[in-house]
Order: C-alpha cells, then sequence, then structure tokens
C-alpha cells in the first residue's frame, strides 16, 4: 500500500517509522513534517523517495493510498480532515482529538467521503494481549468476572491529560478485553497534587467488574503496566504486554499424587526472535501490528480495527471518569455519551 506520513517526531521516529522496514504491505511514498530538516532526515533514513512541509503538497504529488498521522492532538484533527476530505484512510496516533465533538467531526468526515480511521492503539496488537484474548475465547476461561487494569507513568501535572495521552491506551484495552463498559465510579488525586492519580470502578455491560487504577509517579524509561483477568476456574495475569501466565488447574507444571500444586501455571513469553528489535517494543507492544493492519486494511486484506468509533468510545470513558471524580457520583455511560 502506498501511504505517506505527516510528523517526523520523536514517537514517530523512535516507535513507528522503525517498523516499516520489516512490513512488505507497506510502502513509505512520502514523509511530511512543518520542520524541513525533520522531514528529509526522516525520508533519508526510512527509504521515502520525497519529503514535505505541506499537507496538501505531499497528497498532490504524492498520490497515496492511506496516510499515517503523528502529532499532537490539534494536528491530528487538522491533518486528518484534509486527508478524510480526499477520501483517504488515515492512521492517528492517539488521541483522536482533544474533546469527543473533535473526534465525532472525524467520524462523520470519513463517513461524507465513504472512507474509514484508525486509532493507534497498539494494545489491541500486542502479541501477550492477543493471546490473552484467545485464551478467553477458550472452553477453559468461561465467563469473564473481573478485570484489573493497572499503570504507572512518567509525570503530569494534569489528570486529564495523563488520561487523553496515556491512560487512554489501557481504557481502549480494557474495552477490547472486557467489552463495553455501562456504568464508571471514579476517585482521582486532589487538584494540585504533586503526582495524579485516578482509580475508577467498572461495571460492564456484560456484567462483569473492573478497576482501572493510573498514576503519573513512575517513570518513562519503564512505565509500570499489568491487566489481569478472572474468569470461571481461569485467571490471566498480562504483565507489560509483554508475557501472560494462565492460572488454572489445568495449567500446573506436573500433577503428583498426594502433593497439591498452589501457584503454579501456564506462562507464554513474546518471542524474541526479532532480538534486539523486539526488545525495544516494536513487535512486543504492537506498533509493528497496528501498522502492519493499516497496510493491510488499505489493501482491503482486511477490516480496519481500532476505528475512529473505538477513538470516540475510548474517550467517553474518560469524560465519564473525570465527571465521576469531579461529583463524586458513578456515571452511567449512555448519560456520559449524551452529555
Amino acid at each position: 500500500a502506498r501511504i505517506a506520513f505527516v510528523g517526523a517526531g520523536n514517537h514517530a521516529t523512535q516507535s513507528l517509522y522503525p517498523n516499516i522496514a520489516h512490513l512488505p504491505e507497506f510502502d513509505l511514498v512520502a514523509v511530511c513534517d512543518l520542520d524541513a530538516e525533520k522531514a528529509a532526515y526522516a525520508a533519508r533514513k526510512y527509504g521515502a523517495p520525497a519529503w514535505f512541509t505541506s499537507v496538501d503538497a505531499m497528497l498532490d504529488a504524492a498520490v497515496p493510498q492511506g496516510v499515517c498521522v503523528c502529532g499532537p492532538p490539534a494536528m491530528h484533527v487538522e491533518v486528518a480532515r484534509k486527508v478524510l476530505r480526499r477520501g483517504l484512510p488515515v492512521f492517528l496516533e492517539k488521541p483522536p482529538g482533544s474533546t469527543r465533538a473533535e473526534a465525532q467531526s472525524l467520524v462523520d468526515l470519513a463517513q461524507a467521503n465513504s472512507t474509514w480511521g484508525m486509532v493507534a492503539f497498539m494494545k489491541r496488537f500486542a502479541p501477550a494481549n492477543l493471546v490473552a484474548k484467545a485464551v478467553m475465547a477458550g472452553e477453559g476461561f468461561g465467563t469473564l468476572a473481573s478485570l484489573t487494569l493497572i499503570h504507572g507513568s512518567g509525570p503530569y501535572d494534569d489528570l486529564r491529560r495523563m488520561l487523553l495521552f496515556n491512560g487512554i491506551h489501557m481504557i481502549d484495552l480494557g474495552r477490547f478485553l472486557g467489552g463495553e463498559v455501562a456504568e464508571v465510579f471514579a476517585h482521582a488525586s486532589p487538584a494540585g497534587a504533586a503526582t495524579q492519580a485516578v482509580s475508577a470502578t467498572l461495571r460492564f455491560a456484560n456484567g462483569a467488574v473492573g478497576q482501572v487504577n493510573m498514576n503519573s509517579g513512575h517513570h518513562w524509561t519503564d512505565c509500570f503496566e499489568q491487566t489481569y483477568l478472572a474468569g470461571t476456574g481461569t485467571a490471566i495475569l498480562i504483565d507489560a504486554s509483554r508475557a501472560i501466565e494462565v492460572m488454572s488447574a489445568d495449567g500446573q507444571f506436573a500433577r503428583v499424587e498426594g502433593q497439591e500444586l498452589f501457584g503454579w501455571s501456564k506462562r507464554y513469553y513474546v518471542s524474541g526472535n526479532m532480538a534486539g528489535w523486539a526488545a525495544g517494543g516494536h513487535y512486543t507492544r504492537g506498533y509493528w501490528g497496528e501498522l502492519q493492519h493499516f497496510a493491510r486494511a488499505v489493501l482491503g486484506q482486511a477490516p480496519p480495527l481500532a476505528t475512529l468509533d473505538d477513538g470516540i468510545a475510548a474517550l467517553r470513558i474518560i469524560d465519564a471518569i473525570l465527571d465521576s471524580a469531579e461529583t463524586g457520583r458513578p456515571v452511567a455511560l449512555a448519560q456520559a455519551a449524551a452529555g
């Protein structure tokens, strides 16, 4: 697929561009950035034949089949509107807008121009999370009873920013694994606290319960993340999207007559076949998978996943968490959607 890339900042060049050489479905035809030096460098390093500082000029000259966009939220919306008006699919880094209204405007534009968009919710494509999803679908897991999501990020001085720029990943992962959220009840750290923190109780539409616990007291070099799911007699622990542990009676390593074994389980580690590159997180964290899936969707080989509608759903949950933390009352998502 002929794909152009808008944005050549730190996240784009550290987490997204490095995947392209590993994706036969992805033909990088152009790079665009307001900073000419950054655009030229990214094009040269990652093999694009042309670079631009104007999105319109790039779209006219490169004639891409799809466009990736990575930058600040306002830039996501501005560039995506240009792309969607031309009937081209777009891949947006999160968040897909600073507000639900902005994200909804992109959904409306996509529908009006018979195209679509994906949001960079890479945790949906992380291999360990996909294995967990497969285990949940098997007969041994039963019905989901509870889901706990824990994440510690680097510093933030504002709760909404923490949820919008970082927590949104865990919120989408909760929907991916647990289904639609029906109600939220949240507590948050006091305004002006040195560490932003929030704990939200979730009630899923399927009857399961859950909790999201996030804080900004960690550091960026190695953020903390764990996901725990309990079914009927089986539980799953996912460690930072890199490994999963399936805990069940059938998961014991050995059965010894007269001796009960507790706490033993099956473990799955994401393959290290991609050596140092994988260890950097491109493959294990899902960056590789999300870009491959976008290219395959552009080619018509797969339906788009982590869509613009999924982005709106995540923003709706964030708004509900903030509303509940402020009012001290639970918020029904139907109520949040109407607000």
